[in-house]
């Protein structure tokens, strides 16, 4: 097991994980690893999945949610090789779109960038592709050795080195990724069944010769569902119907602006939301032209459009109608009504529609996560029932933490008042006062956090900053950096459960505390009843499944900025009576030790008294 190991020692647990995943190895099964952060996941993952893929002659598809993650990726197979004394093409796959050496299609849809793209390659009118994939490569094959025989790049390294030739980083990419034993990429690379088809034909792999490793994988039923959801609005249609107009297609313009009539028909009396029958749109849309001609001649109006402008809305609305088309089963169509705006939604309800047959294909499957509780739920909803399912230990001392449920106060939508709010506001200020350091809060909306915010300020004396909704990368880590300039004096930063910063972030030594209010519950919309029902027919779980634990899942991920390394020491408080109630409790991690609590004041400064 050390043979392929990336440093000095094992850390407590790994060796029994590498174990774990060994075995699944040997049996050509998939594992499901609930492993807390610090037990080293990504090297306890790849040293038996190198050393088997190595023997069997295997790629290996290590896949994150987010393209920072593929950092500490590729700094750990650069140690696995050095160690080993290891010669393999390693590389790190981002979209097209972000590796496109084009001018101005950072605003282009995805969709777009894809017609774009083709377009050009197939009017041999992008030199970036043609200096890599014509006859005359010999700069593309020079600089493809170097970065095989060289330690692993990351996506903008590979990205500046080509651009040095004028060559397509992303077909560069692909050409290494042929002989790469370690590919790094998001999710949707193996799991969009499109996509995984072009990427294998370009590659020369195949599904069921690959180990496939899933990090942070409570994200995966997720990220599928949203992946096979499709939405068209009123307001794609109206920019659809300008568009029309704008290059003179009467025809096109005149199916448009029926199918807003549609819309707006299955839309009367529509408070919130409704469900519709496939059916029910379909034969709407068929009355003004057979269904599958009317989808080609938007795609042809589609591409003259992106000729000229790149964008085109006629484009997204062929997209939602050929999407339409998908079998019920695992689906919810719903008609919509927010203020002005109407929606016709094909909502997926059933991630195992993506992920089950790449399981049941591929070679082996590991899916780890330091938030995979309950392990049979993510079995039964990602379609892998006969999975190793193994729990591991933190290996972070205990009495680092103290984890506390304060029932006093509640987010609960019937009982929300100012009263309330100035209650939440003077309990996460006493606790954020009492705490000698920095302190993050997320609350379940940015509405319930703007009510609490003017009353916490009152009663706050220190800095207080703000996560705000679409915040763009360079200001987040702005902001992150102000914040924690602040480690010694103390501060507060007030976000949301599924915000920018309540996973992904590490600021070890600075936070001090961590407060999670309220409940992030879904809202208890139609999508939300029908995946509870799909789920409740399916497992006879659907409150946990569609509503309880996915819920509970964000706030164990909230709490888990608080503990990034063995040194740690902080406070979690979540703060709503119902925390205290079994149904919520019962999924607090067993070695937190969570404790319910009126005397939250006392029992930090003794935690920190302790240290101080």
């Amino acid at each position: 097991m050390k043979l392929l190991f990336s440093h000095d020692t094992i850390r407590p647990g790994q060796e029994e994980l590498i174990k774990t995943i060994t075995e699944a190895l040997n049996n050509k099964k998939s594992v499901l690893a609930h492993a807390p952060t610090g037990l080293g996941k990504t090297a306890a993952a790849l040293a038996p999945a190198l050393e088997c893929a190595i023997k069997n002659d295997l790629t290996i598809f290590f896949l994150t949610s987010r393209h920072t993650q593929h950092k500490i990726v590729l700094e750990t197979v650069q140690l696995l090789k050095e160690r080993n004394n290891l010669t393999f093409p390693v590389v790190s796959l981002i979209g097209k779109k972000h590796m496109c050496a084009q001018d101005n299609i950072a605003t282009m849809g995805a969709s777009d960038f894809t017609h774009f793209c083709k377009t050009l390659i197939e009017g041999n009118a992008c030199e970036y592709y043609t200096n890599v994939r014509g006859k005359n490569n010999i700069l593309a094959q020079q600089l493809l050795q170097q970065l095989k025989l060289g330690p692993p790049l990351s996506p903008e390294q590979v990205m500046a080195r080509a651009a040095e030739h004028k060559l397509c980083p992303y077909e560069l990419s692909l050409l290494l990724a042929e002989e790469a034993k370690v590919i790094i990429a998001d999710y949707y690379y193996i799991f969009h069944p499109k996509i995984r088809e072009a990427l294998f034909g370009k590659i020369k792999k195949k599904l069921e010769k690959c180990i496939i490793i899933v990090d942070e994988g409570h994200n995966l039923s997720s990220r599928m569902r949203d992946l096979l959801t499709f939405r068209l609005s009123n307001k794609v249609m109206k920019l659809a119907i300008q568009e029309a107009k704008k290059y003179l297609q009467d025809d096109v313009l005149s199916s448009l602006v029926e199918i807003q009539d549609i819309l707006n028909n299955l839309s009367a009396n529509v408070k919130e939301d409704k469900l519709v029958k496939q059916e029910q749109f379909t034969s709407a849309v068929t009355k003004i032209k057979d269904y599958e001609e009317l989808v080609e001649e938007f795609e042809v109006v589609a591409e003259m459009v992106r000729e000229d402008q790149r964008n085109s809305h006629i484009g997204s609305v062929a997209h939602f109608l050929s999407e339409w088309k998908r079998p019920d089963k695992g689906f919810a169509r719903v008609i919509s009504r927010d203020d002005l705006v109407v929606s016709l939604s094909n909502r997926c309800l059933d991630p195992a529609l993506l992920t089950k047959d790449v399981f049941d294909t591929c070679y082996s499957a590991i899916v780890m996560s330091a938030t995979l509780e309950p392990l049979s739920m993510y079995a039964d909803i990602l379609g892998l029932p006969g999975a190793i399912q193994k729990k591991f230990k933190s290996p972070f001392p205990q009495a680092n933490r103290l984890a506390l449920v304060v029932p006093r106060t509640t987010t609960k939508y019937s009982l929300r008042n100012e009263r309330q709010y100035q209650e939440i506001a003077t309990v996460c200020a006493d606790i954020a006062g009492t705490v000698p350091g920095c302190v993050m809060i997320f609350f379940p909306s940015y509405n319930v956090r703007d009510s609490v915010a003017h009353f916490f300020a009152d009663k706050y004396t220190k800095n207080i900053f703000y996560e705000r909704p679409g915040m763009e990368k360079n200001e987040k880590q702005k902001l992150l950096d102000t914040f924690s300039s602040h480690a010694k004096t103390g501060a507060v930063l007030l976000g949301v459960a599924a915000g920018s910063f309540g996973e992904g972030v590490d600021l070890p030594g600075i936070l001090k505390g961590v407060i999670v209010v309220g409940l992030p519950l879904d809202k208890p919309d139609l999508e939300t009843t029908e995946l509870i029902s799909y789920y409740d027919t399916a497992f006879g779980k659907g409150w946990e499944y569609g509503y309880i634990l996915p819920a509970m899942s964000r706030c164990i991920q909230n709490a888990g900025r608080c503990i990034r390394t063995e040194k740690d020491r902080g406070i979690i408080a979540f703060v709503d009576e119902r925390y205290a109630w079994p149904r919520y409790s019962s999924a607090f991690p067993t070695e937190w030790g969570t404790r319910i609590t009126i005397d939250y004041k006392g029992e930090i400064a003794r935690f920190f008294g302790k240290l101080f």
